[in-house]
């Protein structure tokens, strides 16, 4: 990954520029109305560990960290845990073994982490009965623990289990900085986090499922007739922000993983362990203004620069056209027009048959520093095998132009992005 130094230092001067100025109207914790539920007593500072916050500012789409500062310091993650009980969540949705219309019953123990002082929550009650849509909004947005613990039990046989299972995807995904102790987040000893871990948790859920920003996004969310507003004062702030999430501990200190859009750049923030909601605010909104200021995401249009489609010998068509999994784009700094070099690799013999989806060929983007982006190239629908005349045929004049060297596996051309 590629790091930074000048925009760190940017960044702070940023941060301590929007330290100097009046904070802008950050909402209420409540409603207005008689029903709304009181602020719990938390998120007052100075609080967390010694020393600067730790943070980090992703590009979601490649994945690219633009800018970090101390990101693998391993911190109390508070209410950050909830991240990971969302992917779970939102995994299990997806594997059909719940469903968005599940109604489960809300259990003493969790009823009793709600209450326990304070927690932020759902207000949920003992024998409510609930869906999961439900608790994922008040999850994300009330930062319900009771919530928290809910969405645990009606997904593994105990809280514990579903620990364990956080603590396994963390593992795949290559979160190393991270264990999980409780699918909340309330101050429990052994468990820690960090601001890189945070980042990428983030860009797999974003990337894994794009309509979790439902459950982040609203201002206010209203259970058994309590009107909550969203802990993410950003998103009060600043029309791009739609999620994620924010913790506080006094132990953590105030935590954010923010997630914003501009077009169609998508970046990520995390501050982690800053001492006071004013230091975490300015620090986020640093991160991202410095994102979309600098950086954009360039399409690059490759059916027009390298083939779309080859020539395939042995099957009932004569060629087959080629597709990406997904758009090819990549990011630069919005004052680089400097020509990217876009090649295309065959990686298997042009002998049919084909399957539709199976990989082909390997796109290459690189500019003068070094790879940018690659992306397979795959059959965008299946050949067949020809008859057996016609494929014996085509297959001695595909052997006559391997001897004759008239048979290309490589193309490459130049782009330029537009000024």
């Amino acid at each position: 990954m590629r790091r930074v130094g000048a925009a760190v230092r940017g960044l702070w001067v940023g941060v301590c520029l929007a330290l100097l100025l009046p904070p802008a109207g950050a909402a209420p914790r409540a409603g207005a109305s008689p029903s709304a539920a009181a602020p719990p007593a938390v998120e007052r500072g100075p609080a967390g560990p010694p020393g600067p916050p730790s943070t980090l500012l992703m590009e979601v789409f490649t994945g690219q960290v633009l800018a970090e500062s101390d990101a693998h310091r391993q911190l109390a993650p508070a209410s950050l845990d909830k991240l990971m009980t969302l992917y779970l969540t939102l995994e299990a949705v997806k594997a059909h073994r719940l469903d968005l219309t599940t109604t489960v019953t809300v259990s003493v123990d969790a009823w009793r982490i709600g209450r326990t002082p304070r927690s932020s929550r759902m207000f949920l009650n003992v024998g409510d009965r609930v869906t999961i849509e439900q608790l994922l909004f008040g999850l994300m947005v009330a930062s319900g623990n009771d919530a928290a613990q809910t969405l645990a039990e009606a997904i593994a046989a105990s809280p514990e289990q579903f620990v364990d299972q956080m603590n396994a995807t963390a593992a795949r995904l290559g979160l190393r900085d991270t264990h999980f102790v409780t699918p909340h987040g309330l101050p429990t000893p052994g468990e820690h986090t960090s601001a890189w871990d945070m980042g990428h948790l983030a860009r797999e859920i974003v990337a894994a499922f794009p309509d979790a920003v439902t459950y982040t996004s609203p201002r206010y969310v209203t259970y058994g007739g309590i009107r909550q507003a969203n802990w993410n004062n950003l998103v009060f702030r600043d029309p791009r922000v739609d999620g994620l999430k924010t913790g506080f501990t006094d132990e953590a200190g105030f935590n954010i993983v923010a997630t914003a859009s501009q077009g169609p750049l998508r970046l990520i923030a995390v501050v982690m362990g800053a001492h006071t909601l004013q230091l975490r605010t300015a620090s986020a909104e640093a991160l991202l203004n410095m994102g979309f200021a600098r950086y954009e995401l360039v399409s690059v249009p490759w059916q027009r620069l390298v083939p779309s489609s080859i020539r395939v010998y042995g099957g009932r068509a004569a060629r087959l056209r080629l597709e990406t999994p997904r758009a090819i784009e990549v990011l630069v700094t919005r004052d680089d027009h400097s020509p990217l070099t876009v090649s295309e690799e065959l990686r298997v013999r042009p002998i049919a048959p084909f399957q539709r989806g199976q990989e082909v060929a390997t796109l290459t983007i690189r500019n003068a520093t070094g790879v940018l982006a690659t992306s397979p190239l795959l059959a965008a629908a299946p050949v067949d095998r020809g008859g057996m005349l016609p494929r014996l045929w085509s297959l001695l004049r595909y052997r006559l132009g391997g001897l004759l060297r008239h048979r290309q596996t490589t193309w490459t051309a130049t782009f330029v992005p537009q000024q």
